[in-house]
């Protein structure tokens, strides 16, 4: 592939410290390791944001003999320098345990409220694990409230509570440290930040680098390696996990990459055209996408039998979807594997036998402490389980019918190769492409719910509707070939 002027401009570039924002399909991996070449002698580090794509990349650096790069995620960076392998690591701290452990019998209110405060301590221990901050106090209390902007009735727990929430912390990750409960992996990445680590490279380069943590952040910022952050502004769509976006945060020379590869430039201006539209809405004149597109015509989708990949912004609208397409004998394949999308799974059974109040047959020891399905939904609510949510919502709509259309959907599954239909959420088609794409209808946000949304101050979360838009962006930058766009 022939080099652009702008490749070419990151790949000679002399900075110490330099943030490329590359649009989608724009071929970032490509001058990333066209730059490594070219310092052969150089020791590099190239950060991603997972381990399917440090997998990928590892592929690629073996195919292009660059044995002067070690690729790792950060998570594993954090795990081998902070050794975690000292620590007995658990995926998650449950809310139950918390309750149990070290609220039960220290505060006097209604055991919904408990539970919502065992919630709060394990969100805000999250919240900070994940952060730049040092220390447990107020200033973490301040930045947790303007980042998550909490419910009205968690905030006021949150103001009631504070104090305790935040020495219950402390008390929790103390007995992480002295391996007296088992850690969360999140412990270790702030056991790596706390300990100012010195990473002995030449050259650090973060892929992704819109959906770095603070933690991470804080971490590359005091190395004496150069370093690239490179990402794409218009990607960013994990804020959830607390994701900051460090192209804002760092303060350096701008490269671009604005030359996508994937499709042609009738499709980069409409898809320019509506998300710098949802920026303007929002009054955000700061952030302007430029996108310029292959010569080559995109279709608008259509003919038969062509492999198509159905993209929706969630869980519940993909589920629904589906259902349409149960009625021939199409193949199906799911990105990330089906059980990834929790249709049917011990919790979801779980949740359906909560709701129709058959208790005994519940094997899930989360769901079988909540007395009523109200109070699980209630809960999920309160404190934005989007997952959780998603579930209630599933076992709400289709209640015994799950059984059935699980079994439908698996007779079909076969490998992505042989599929008809590709199905995916946004986020887990984030750094794929397809040949053909279908935006699922009325899910992703629209001009007239933002228009909405930004006349009701109260309501009003900018950070929330920006991802919105960027959900658009990223599934509409996932076709090569054909696209049926959602209607802005």
């Amino acid at each position: 592939m022939e080099l652009t002027d702008e490749q070419w401009a990151i790949i000679n570039a002399p900075e110490h410290i330099l943030k490329v924002n590359a649009v989608a399909g724009s071929g970032k991996t490509t001058t990333l390791l066209e730059y490594a070449k070219r310092r052969p002698k150089q020791r590099i580090l190239y950060l991603t944001f997972n381990k399917s794509s440090s997998d990928e990349m590892k592929k690629k650096c073996l195919v292009a003999n660059l044995d002067n790069i070690t690729v790792q995620t950060f998570h594993a960076l954090a795990y081998y320098h902070a050794n975690g392998r000292h620590y007995d690591l658990i995926n998650d701290l449950s809310e139950w345990t918390i309750f149990d452990g070290y609220v039960k019998g220290e505060l006097e209110d209604k055991r919904d409220n408990l539970l919502l405060i065992s919630w709060l301590i394990k969100d805000m221990m999250v919240f900070y694990l994940n952060s730049s901050l040092f220390y447990i106090d107020e200033a973490l209390l301040a930045s947790y409230r303007n980042e998550t902007r909490p419910q009205n009735k968690v905030d006021m727990l949150l103001s009631c509570y504070a104090d305790f929430i935040l020495k219950t912390i402390k008390t929790i990750l103390t007995k992480m440290k002295q391996c007296e409960i088992p850690a969360i992996h999140d412990f270790y990445l702030k056991m790596f930040h706390l300990s100012k680590p010195t990473l002995f490279y030449d050259i650090i380069l973060i892929d992704e680098a819109q959906d770095l943590s603070g933690v991470m952040l804080e971490v590359l910022k005091i190395q004496e390696a150069s370093r690239i952050f490179v990402g794409d502004t218009f990607q960013q769509i994990y804020a959830f996990r607390y994701a900051i976006n460090a192209l804002y945060k760092i303060d350096c020379l701008e490269y671009s990459l604005t030359q996508t590869f994937r499709f042609d430039d009738a499709l980069a201006q409409k898809i320019s055209k509506i998300v710098n539209r949802g920026y303007s809405i929002l009054n955000d004149r700061a952030h302007f996408l430029k996108i310029k597109g292959k010569q080559e015509r995109i279709e608008c989708l259509e003919g038969d039998r062509q492999q198509i990949a159905v993209i929706s912004r969630s869980v519940l609208k993909l589920f629904k979807e589906i259902a349409h397409y149960l009625g021939g004998d199409l193949k199906f394949y799911f990105e990330g594997g089906y059980e990834s999308y929790g249709f049917m799974n011990a919790r979801v059974l779980s949740v359906l036998y909560l709701y129709q109040g058959n208790f005994d047959k519940i094997s899930d020891q989360f769901i079988r402490r909540f007395s009523r399905f109200r109070a699980l939904r209630d809960f999920a609510k309160a404190s934005q389980n989007r997952q959780l949510l998603n579930t209630c919502d599933l076992v709400q709509t289709y209640r015994e019918d799950l059984f059935d259309i699980n079994q439908k959907i698996k007779r079909r599954i076969v490998s992505k190769e042989e599929a008809d239909v590709i199905f995916t959420t946004t986020h887990k088609a984030k750094g794929q492409e397809y040949q053909n794409v279908q935006m699922v209808k009325e899910d992703f946000i629209t001009r007239e719910q933002l228009e909405n949304a930004v006349k009701k101050p109260d309501e009003f979360h900018f950070e929330k509707l920006r991802e919105e838009i960027n959900i658009f962006y990223v599934a509409a930058t996932r076709a090569m070939d054909n696209i049926s766009l959602h209607k802005f």
